[in-house]
């Protein structure tokens, strides 16, 4: 392939197809200061061969920018894949424009062992970051069938934060991710409660995140599903941008408070008075990234109080703001803490609102470096 061919690939989400994306990218450029010429003739070449509903396109390109083959990803035949595969290419260059006529093509239903079929990432200091674009099916109602994508960490002695970028494309399936430790064995059916973090129902044009620091070098499994709710056997591509931030010291965190707690229990305390005293700033101090983006309680039905860049938001009927905000300053300030414990090297603790039917919450947290920080707050599940 090498001799004859340029092999690399594109987002779709950056030449402008998954519409819910346009906006937040040419946000990040603006911020960036950077452009994307979709004008150009390869760009306008690739956004050319896009089949519709297709979430993703193998393209053959000549050097003058023209189309000569096209194979969407869930058209391929899964039989002999490296064969058809190569079948493809040679007639594209042989100026037979596969993929371009009319296709009578049935696709080919994916099968366990396609699913299944793993893919290795290996990240260092030299190559921290790397993309994957796979295909996931869903498996029906309380099953599990993951594409998994290994991951090695272990360059990274003192740890770092894993983040993982998930972009659904535009086929019918919606997608459920899990990150693993990499010897938990993953479930086939069933919720999976040994995973480290999780994202679910990401649905069509999306795109999603997962972050989970770690306080030493280790591997990863991470597994790609259809969601419960997506009709069983349909299917849908997905890009997972994989990245590790090395772990520096709290003091050389941006927006990160550099006060010291010596102990979990100074955390704990400390996150209650911020809480009770409504002071976003204190409280974004002591979460990581991940802590921040699970921060949501829901105080009192329709009424969701989020943690996020510009302050404390609380979202919900105008009707019921109106009638309850004054009173949700003086909620925050009878929280208590109902339980603690040590679990394994985390902290982990319980607040309570004294309300009717109060809303519980869980708040863990783990050692980033030399210090203590949230990495979780969600509404308390049970034992």
């Amino acid at each position: 392939m090498n001799e004859n061919f340029i092999n690399t690939w594109v987002p779709n989400s950056e030449l402008g197809r998954v519409l819910s994306l346009q906006e937040p990218i040419a946000k990040r450029r603006e911020r960036e200061g950077t452009t994307f010429d979709t004008s150009h003739a390869l760009a306008q070449a690739i956004m050319k061969g896009w089949k519709k509903h297709s979430p993703a396109d193998s393209l053959v390109i000549s050097p003058t920018f023209e189309l000569m083959g096209r194979l969407p990803v869930n058209e391929r035949y899964r039989q002999e894949p490296v064969q058809e595969y190569l079948m493809f290419l040679q007639d594209s260059l042989a100026g037979e424009l596969p993929g371009f006529g009319e296709d009578t093509r049935e696709p080919a239903p994916l099968n366990s062992e396609t699913v299944l079929n793993g893919l290795k990432v290996v990240l260092n200091d030299v190559r921290s970051s790397q993309d994957v674009l796979n295909v996931f099916r869903a498996p029906g109602l309380g099953h599990q069938d993951y594409t998994v994508v290994e991951i090695d960490a272990t360059a990274f002695e003192n740890g770092g934060t894993l983040t993982i970028e998930i972009s659904v494309g535009q086929a019918e399936a919606a997608g459920s991710f899990d990150l693993f430790d990499a010897d938990s064995e993953l479930p086939t059916s069933g919720a999976p409660e040994n995973a480290l973090a999780s994202v679910y129902g990401v649905q069509p044009g999306e795109t999603q995140k997962i972050t989970y620091t770690f306080n030493q070098g280790q591997h990863f499994k991470f597994g790609a599903t259809g969601d419960w709710f997506s009709e069983k056997g349909s299917t849908n591509a997905f890009v997972a941008k994989i990245s590790v931030e090395l772990s520096q010291k709290p003091e050389e965190r941006e927006g990160v408070s550099t006060h010291s707690y010596q102990s979990p229990e100074d955390l704990m305390n400390a996150f209650v008075k911020a809480l009770k005293n409504v002071d976003s700033g204190a409280m974004r101090s002591m979460l990581t990234e991940r802590g921040i983006e699970t921060f949501g309680i829901e105080m009192i039905p329709g009424v969701l109080v989020m943690l996020t860049e510009q302050g404390i938001e609380i979202l919900g009927n105008e009707e019921v703001l109106k009638d309850v905000l004054p009173q949700l300053r003086q909620m925050f300030r009878q929280m208590e803490v109902l339980s603690s414990e040590y679990v394994g090297g985390e902290f982990h603790f319980r607040l309570r609102m004294p309300m009717e039917n109060p809303p519980e919450l869980s708040v863990k947290m783990r050692k980033v470096g030399d210090e203590w920080f949230i990495y979780d707050v969600e509404p308390f599940k049970g034992d």
